[in-house]
């Protein structure tokens, strides 16, 4: 593994799944360093997943599809300039909070929910295919996965602190601002939890690899990250 590029929501949303990677690949006996990270500041899928929600056009699932994928191209394009070159021991992760509450962590197996993953599978693969039109081989393309939390990436982070099974809240039925934003970082004011360093020393001090099996447990949107990861 070479570099691991991210294209997400916001700056805390970069901050918990680097930490959580770290914390993966920790318990594999790998270090990696803020220079194995790359941040696709700019580039998200935010706006595409929200707009998918609020509309009821038929086609709609397309039109988030081809957004990905004209992202995936601008990803692609920044990782060569600011990594020299891209192979296929690099990932990039598309990241983005669905901003839906889940109720129930079985119910990110529901269609409704679901579809975000497929839609974004079918994205990569589109992607893919496209670069093999234009005479790209794996060797020079990263693994892409996609990677949405219902509601926001604060769900895995709370999962590293709370044990969902005694706590009395139901952690999926938490709206992610202002619920699990306080529950987690004591706030719903993001910029103030990283001026003030209360963020990274949440996260910190929470997700490490003693807590990857909870992740596991409660979080399956992170469960084929983490099955990749140990493997690798």
């Amino acid at each position: 593994m070479r570099n691991i590029a991210i294209i997400r929501e916001g700056f805390s949303d970069y901050c918990v799944i680097k930490h959580f990677i770290n914390a993966v690949l920790q318990d594999n006996s790998v270090q990696l360093t803020d220079y194995d990270f790359l941040d696709m500041e700019k580039l998200t899928i935010s706006g595409a997943v929200a707009k998918y929600f609020r509309t009821s056009v038929d086609k709609k699932a397309i039109v988030l599809k081809n957004s990905i994928i004209s992202v995936l191209y601008a990803a692609l394009k920044k990782f060569k300039r600011e990594k020299d070159k891209v192979s296929n021991k690099d990932i990039l992760l598309i990241n983005s909070d669905a901003e839906k509450i889940l109720k129930d962590k079985n119910n990110y197996f529901n269609k409704e929910f679901y579809i975000l993953n497929e839609i974004s599978q079918l994205a990569i693969e589109e992607f893919y295919n496209n670069m093999v039109k234009q005479g790209w081989t794996y060797n020079n393309l990263p693994l892409i996965l996609p990677l949405i939390f219902f509601p926001s990436s604060e769900i895995l982070a709370a999962s590293c602190i709370y044990n969902f099974k005694i706590e009395s809240k139901n952690f999926r039925k938490l709206r992610a601002k202002p619920e699990l934003k306080i529950k987690v970082y004591g706030t719903d004011n993001i910029p103030k939890a990283i001026e003030t360093g209360k963020m990274e020393k949440v996260l910190s001090k929470f997700i490490t690899p003693d807590t990857v099996k909870e992740v596991y447990k409660e979080i399956p949107e992170a469960r084929k990250l983490i099955h990749i990861l140990s493997f690798l």
